[in-house]
């Protein structure tokens, strides 16, 4: 049984179906944490914008309004965790420093080549974290 479950998020249709799956999976006694990486990529310009970075953060979390919505109808312990960072190396950190027992992370299905050229977030967690991960297409 998975107890500390965490969903890694982006607001995306793979990151809606990876939340779904880990509530499938979670049982009586499982907690999710729906974590979401705001990416650090040019936060001076996104923070102006959006005037502070509460404001900046409240604006993350509406990027994640539909996995949040099918975690309450679920019924599941959850909590939501905005982090800032690179999103590969910032998730792979929070769930190995959280002792998590399950990662779950959606992913876009890249070819080898374009993995090669875009990086691929979801093959940075599953080599760096230290718990099971599940990859969901």
């Amino acid at each position: 049984m998975y107890k500390h479950i965490i969903v890694a998020v982006d607001g995306s249709d793979n990151s809606l179906r990876a939340m779904e799956d880990a509530i499938k999976i979670a049982s009586a006694g499982s907690q999710i944490e729906v974590l979401y990486v705001a990416s650090t990529e040019h936060i001076a310009s996104k923070i102006l914008e959006a005037g502070t970075l509460d404001e900046f953060n409240a604006e993350s979390r509406k990027r994640i309004v539909r996995e949040e919505e099918v975690l309450k109808v679920s019924g599941i312990p959850y909590k939501v965790t905005i982090e800032h960072g690179e999103p590969g190396k910032t998730i792979a950190k929070f769930v190995n420093d959280s002792k998590a027992d399950l990662v779950v992370i959606g992913c876009r299905g890249l070819t080898s080549m374009q993995e090669m050229v875009f990086g691929s977030v979801s093959s940075y967690i599953m080599k760096n974290v230290d718990c099971s991960c599940l990859l969901v297409k």
